[in-house]
């Protein structure tokens, strides 16, 4: 079953059954304010944290999703009243005609209902704290048409906590007040704690107060005021909030009209300036075209041309949307993860600045210097922390409840974690963050820069590297594997004093990166330290976790090995045969056989499940993984994030055929047509899929914010398709399918735009047989060239 379409051209999807089974969000923003909406216009927006500076209020987990950013129009004449988006209303879908379009940054409603099409646009210019709804009203009937137009928003205290749960504080330390068509609404124990609301035409009339509007025994489908057709004026000092402002029009025949809401930062003359400009449609006009022009430069760093459309579909739009959505924002902001926490994942942070630094090097680079500060000189890093805690520009000062941006400050020993609570891969990710970024942008200085730790001191990022390595390699167990810890990447996976296989392979992939970039800068004195601990690493892993078909996925505390051939449940698990292979630590007759059971036994039609067959049987040696249920998440589900790492390793095995499956298998894309399974959003990676073990099987749940988008992002374009940059030249080394006679790829690297032709006249998965640069054979990668060029390069595979 289908409920929207891909629309290439204008790089959106477009909802045209919007009953979705679940809802399908979008993230709005670029910079401080972000909204998450989704095809009915349910959501909220945040400045800059969703746990401490909440503006808009969102019911979770709710049997219908509100409140959201609605526009209400009424019929003055027959009393009938319906929403441009669907919701909240809810008009008969046989009667009335409702779409979503999702874009890059933006959502547009649309609706034809008796002779009145009406759209609304939801959109934040780029550097302004403010969205702009954008809504578009015509008549298309024969006769005037007298409508009332009504925006509504509910106002969230800062604090989501205190909002969800301390109504002593929320309920009575926030008002709200109307003067001049301007809404502003007032945290009164936060000095700064002000937004507003207005609109480019003078109001005929408001509701400040959420009760007032929607009346008693009411909801959002039928608010008192727009079944009244007049708004009570109402404003009070405590209570729930909102933002309604109320315009009559007389619309003729073949009329149209355009009407701007407005809602941002700050006191209410804040909003005087801001409203002047967006009540001229032109700097409406403006801001969006600068928005799409933001999206034009991100994407245009790379773009391809396949015989696979569904790739082509989500590398060129949405798998790269995806993977700067979560750079932007981090994993806290979604209808799952509501804002209850902040901050910054460690290793999930890592990873999202290693898998897009072509699109976003500047945030990056900002991600890897936050991510250096929340390491302790141990060389473990903080599994969750606030940026803020560490910013040189906010140490030695006092934080209160003053600052819009505020983030309470704990204490030293509080953030610093003890080694108990460190997970033994965080910190290894970052190491390929730096490699990556450097040989992406060139910049090499960047491991000259000193940067402090978490818990005091300082060091040059090339010195927070060694700690990295170092810290693995004395937390090893009995065997020489590297130890578990509080978790592994799985963090249901408890292995604790025991040994984890995955972190081992992790490893010594991290020391590859290590000594490829020292070999670069010339740092001789290192290389045979760490050349020493890579082949000591690589020999305890194929002494230790080899079992015959496949590695094993690690060590209990008390010596039981998980993952063998004689376990009845977990058999074979993704992570470690996956990351033995891609490290580079299994030979090649190992590495075959090791990928071959994962085909065996974790392949679905959805993907490729975490370990096979799930766990049904309680046993905590193993960890809170045997108590999911079965196909559900760490258990036996298709866990998107690391069936990349599969690609991955299949690439470097040469086998694209299966490269592609395994790839094929996970494409949202490819489960367009088969919503009444999947439900979820097929634009977006999620987290998981329910797996076999399930009933729902095929079932997909959380999505945009997962590593699965820059890991899906990563390991297409660089190893499949194989452009990638290295420290001094650009490589290319597809691994493809056979019956692919060729693709093309346009990557801007270091300022200069490569139209990058790849032939297959042989059929063949991988092997580069010539390469030509400007019509001159060049040998191995590409050389860097001048900024500001443009060259083609034909590469002949063979």
């Amino acid at each position: 079953m289908r409920y929207g379409y891909f629309d290439n051209k204008n790089r959106e999807y477009v909802i045209d059954r919007v009953n979705t089974p679940v809802p399908w969000t979008n993230y709005i923003g670029v910079n401080d304010i972000c909204a998450v909406l989704s095809q009915t216009a349910d959501g909220y927006v945040f400045y800059q944290s969703p746990q401490y500076h909440r503006i808009t209020r969102f019911r979770p987990n709710a049997p219908i999703s509100r409140p959201g950013h609605y526009v209400y129009l009424r019929d003055d004449d027959t009393g009938e009243y319906w929403s441009i988006s669907w919701q909240p209303v809810g008009k008969d879908l046989t009667k009335a005609k409702y779409e979503c379009r999702h874009g890059l940054s933006y959502s547009k409603y649309r609706c034809d209902y008796q002779d009145i099409s009406a759209s609304q646009t939801v959109f934040i210019p780029l550097n302004e704290p403010v969205e702009l709804w954008d809504v578009v009203l015509k008549n298309n009937g024969t006769r005037p048409r007298r409508l009332s137009v009504y925006s509504y928003l509910e106002f969230s205290f800062h604090q989501i906590d205190m909002d969800n749960q301390n109504f002593q504080m929320s309920l009575y330390a926030s008002g709200s007040s109307y003067a001049d068509g301007i809404i502003e609404y007032d945290l009164y124990y936060e000095e700064l704690g002000y937004q507003w609301f207005t609109s480019s035409f003078e109001p005929d009339g408001f509701d400040c107060l959420r009760d007032s509007f929607l009346g008693a025994y009411r909801d959002e489908s039928n608010p008192v005021a727009v079944e009244k057709g007049e708004c009570s004026g109402s404003f009070e000092k405590t209570g729930n909030h909102c933002a309604v402002l109320q315009k009559k029009l007389v619309l003729q025949p073949g009329e149209d009209v355009r009407l701007t809401f407005l809602l941002g930062e700050g006191k209410r003359e804040a909003a005087v300036s801001v409203r002047k400009k967006y009540s001229d449609p032109a700097n409406v006009d403006k801001a969006f075209s600068d928005l799409a022009a933001f999206w034009e430069e991100k994407l245009g760093k790379l773009q391809v041309g396949t015989p696979n459309q569904g790739m082509n579909t989500s590398l060129n739009i949405w798998n790269l949307y995806q993977s700067e959505v979560n750079i932007l924002f981090s994993r806290f902001a979604s209808f799952v993860e509501v804002g209850g926490r902040t901050g910054l994942g460690f290793r999930d942070t890592s990873q999202d600045a290693m898998t897009i630094a072509s699109s976003n090097p500047e945030k990056c680079r900002k991600r890897i210097v936050e991510l250096c500060r929340g390491l302790t000189q141990q060389g473990y890093g903080l599994h969750l922390f606030q940026p803020e805690w560490f910013d040189p520009k906010l140490r030695g000062k006092q934080q209160s409840f003053k600052s819009p941006t505020v983030v309470p400050t704990p204490s030293r020993e509080e953030m610093i974690h003890s080694i108990k609570d460190a997970c033994s891969d965080d910190a290894l990710w970052l190491i390929a963050a730096i490699s990556e970024y450097i040989k992406e942008t060139g910049e090499v200085s960047l491991l000259d820069e000193t940067v402090t730790y978490a818990d005091g001191g300082e060091d040059t990022v090339y010195q927070h590297m060694m700690r990295i390595l170092d810290f693995s390699d004395k937390q090893v167990g009995a065997t020489g594997i590297c130890k578990g810890l509080r978790a592994d990447w799985n963090d249901c996976l408890n292995l604790g004093g025991g040994e984890s296989a995955m972190v081992s392979f992790l490893h010594y992939w991290a020391i590859r990166h290590f000594l490829d970039l020292s070999r670069f800068i010339g740092k001789t004195e290192e290389t045979e330290k760490y050349e020493k601990m890579a082949a000591k690493v690589k020999k305890a892993c194929n002494d230790n976790l080899w079992d015959g078909e496949w590695y094993i996925r690690g060590i209990t505390a008390n010596g039981r090995k998980i993952g063998t051939h004689n376990d009845q449940e977990g058999k074979v698990h993704i992570e470690s045969n996956t990351w033995a292979v891609f490290s580079g630590v299994a030979d090649p007759d190992r590495a075959v056989k090791a990928m071959d059971s994962v085909d065996k036994y974790l392949y679905t039609k959805y993907g490729l499940m975490l370990n096979a067959p799930s766990y049904t049987k309680s046993d905590d040696e193993i960890g809170f993984v045997t108590r999911v249920y079965p196909g559900v998440k760490e258990n036996g589900s298709i866990f998107s994030h690391p069936n990349p790492w599969a690609w991955c390793a299949e690439a470097t095995l040469g086998r694209g055929d299966r490269a592609m499956k395994f790839y094929n298998a996970l494409l949202p894309y490819n489960q367009n047509d088969e919503i009444e399974v999947r439900q979820s959003e097929p634009y977006s990676y999620c987290q998981f899929v329910m797996g076999k073990d399930h009933t729902a099987f095929g079932r997909a749940r959380h999505p945009f914010m997962t590593g699965s988008g820059g890991w899906a992002y990563f390991a297409a374009t660089r190893y499949l398709l194989g452009v990638r940059p290295d420290f001094d030249c650009l490589i290319v080394d597809p691994c493809i399918p056979k019956d692919w006679s060729g693709f093309d790829v346009t990557r801007v690297w270091r300022g200069a735009a490569y139209q990058i032709h790849v032939e297959n006249p042989s059929g063949v998965s991988k092997g580069v047989k010539t390469i030509e640069l400007d019509g001159k054979a060049v040998s191995g990668g590409i050389p860097v060239q001048k900024a500001g060029t443009q060259h083609r390069v034909k590469v002949v595979m063979g």
